[in-house]
């Protein structure tokens, strides 16, 4: 893979790892300024990072809204915390637990749809989540609480969200830099497939030449002038016809 998609992933691992499963990854408090001037906190979908292409904001939205279905939609009444689907489906012995990765998998294939897929790091931490949380499911209510804290889908959400924010300072600068300050040049497959029309620029493309041979055309043919028609009891010769040849 190349270097500078390589070096993204990294990235984009250091701070997905650190976000809190916890938060919502759909929704935040952000401040909305009223008519008198006070500003007050309201609950509002997350921002998108900037610089991203239409396919690769919606991914994210699909992706952060799934994440939340199935890990944070309601919330225990008795201490106050949330759960979603996922918990809920991981209650039923065996079946479950297969359902609960089937949604965990479609998920990753969601998020794997951005413009030049997915880091190869990025997708084995994903993995590797769902496998964890598999894996742990299984122990009798000891499974159960761990389904409830660990949440895998809002890991893999964030993990995304980081990636995707990574990739729009990239696309916003155009160039990316290592940890030595070295510049590297941007991989084709970070650029939206629509580039040149957002850009308003018209992709050039090189025409090879034909290596048919193209076939004489051959001079229209000019139609002959009709012959007039000979007056009765002459032939074309100009002589008198017998009429014994009537």
């Amino acid at each position: 893979m190349n270097a500078a998609l390589k070096l993204l992933g990294k990235r984009a691992l250091e701070n997905g790892t650190k976000s809190p499963n916890s938060e919502n990854p759909y929704r935040c408090m952000v401040s909305v300024k009223q008519k008198n001037g006070k500003e007050k906190m309201k609950e509002d979908y997350r921002p998108i990072p900037p610089g991203l292409s239409d396919n690769d904001a919606e991914i994210l939205k699909r992706v952060r809204r799934k994440a939340y279905n199935w890990d944070q939609k309601f919330r225990c009444c008795c201490f106050g915390m949330r759960f979603g689907w996922s918990a809920i489906l991981g209650l039923i012995p065996l079946i479950g637990d297969g359902l609960e990765v089937l949604m965990s998998l479609s998920l990753i294939r969601t998020a794997s749809k951005v413009d030049g897929g997915l880091p190869n790091r990025i997708y084995l931490w994903m993995v590797a989540y769902i496998i964890m949380d598999f894996a742990v499911g299984f122990i009798p209510v000891l499974g159960d609480f761990f389904d409830f804290a660990f949440r895998a889908n809002t890991r893999n959400a964030w993990l995304l969200n980081s990636y995707l924010t990574e990739k729009g300072k990239v696309l916003l600068a155009r160039k990316i830099t290592d940890e030595k300050g070295k510049s590297m040049p941007v991989p084709d497959e970070l650029w939206p497939q629509d580039q040149d029309v957002e850009q308003g620029v018209e992709s050039m493309r090189m025409v090879e030449p034909s290596s048919r041979t193209i076939a004489a055309v051959p001079p229209a043919l000019t139609p002959a002038p009709k012959r007039a028609m000979p007056p009765p009891g002459r032939t074309l010769t100009g002589q008198a016809r017998d009429p014994r040849d009537r």
